[in-house]
């Protein structure tokens, strides 16, 4: 990829505060997925957005099918995109895959970020009982990833259902299944079956940063257990759990979540 990344991903910036924060958005999202959360941080902090390679407003030229159906090649991006601002002790903040690729970034670039909050995220999804409950077993992850090649759009209104769970309304499905169904399935399938059956937890010893897992209390795709390891085995990291539902607390409930995150992104002289 040439840089100029910031063009590239379409960076913009929100906000009047002095801290900065680095936003990642999620799987089938883009940074507009943090709108209904912005109004509740700009007073705090100095937000910096992206569309990661193949999603939103990102330039087409940006995607490469071979990097950027794996995870790794969007941390590697992101990584070079915080040389490109020149960012030192940024916080990050991210939303399911997106702060995995987050937390990978900070490997690769020690130094940028001073903390991590990692929303509704994990390190595998798949089971491997009785040491590890991921949250699927082999077979619905294939079935999942079956329905996505047979029936995309069916396949977007099930995982709208499915990830909403109870705090979805009528509205909010229909948004996050429009939001699936904007990114071209030649982008979503390969990144899906590389998340899904991906395993990052050989990497979590490794990220000394300080981290935190902002979980909410009833999720369909990231369980409990999940959230539980994410905090037991990162070297510094701490479990708070939202009392709410769903996966994309951003879309469903942003006044609950930005007063979580605002306890989160503090400064301390760690």
């Amino acid at each position: 990829m040439t840089r100029n990344l910031n063009q590239q991903l379409n960076v913009t910036r929100h906000g009047r505060g002095i801290i900065p924060v680095v936003m990642i958005h999620g799987f089938g999202c883009d940074q507009t997925a943090w709108s209904r959360l912005l109004p509740r941080l700009e007073a705090h902090y100095r937000l910096i957005l992206l569309d990661l390679p193949g999603f939103g407003a990102a330039d087409p030229a940006a995607f490469d099918p071979g990097r950027h159906g794996d995870p790794a090649g969007h941390a590697e991006d992101l990584a070079a995109l915080c040389e490109e601002l020149e960012l030192e002790g940024a916080m990050m903040v991210g939303h399911s895959i997106g702060g995995t690729i987050g937390m990978m970034a900070s490997l690769l670039r020690p130094g940028t970020f001073r903390k991590l909050c990692l929303i509704c995220s994990s390190a595998r999804y798949l089971d491997e009982p009785p040491h590890y409950r991921g949250g699927y077993s082999q077979a619905e992850l294939e079935g999942l990833m079956q329905l996505m090649e047979q029936n995309y759009l069916d396949w977007a209104g099930t995982l709208s259902t499915v990830a909403l769970g109870d705090a979805g309304t009528p509205n909010h499905r229909q948004d996050l299944q429009q939001r699936l169904l904007a990114v071209p399935p030649e982008v979503l399938r390969p990144l899906a079956r590389s998340i899904f059956f991906g395993d990052t937890r050989h990497l979590l010893p490794r990220v000394t940063t300080p981290s935190v897992i902002v979980q909410t209390a009833h999720d369909a795709i990231v369980p409990m257990e999940a959230a539980e390891y994410l905090a037991e085995t990162l070297p510094d990291g701490e479990l708070v759990v939202m009392q709410t539902a769903g996966h994309y607390p951003q879309l469903t409930d942003p006044e609950t979540l930005a007063w979580v995150l605002r306890g989160c992104l503090t400064v301390s002289d760690r």
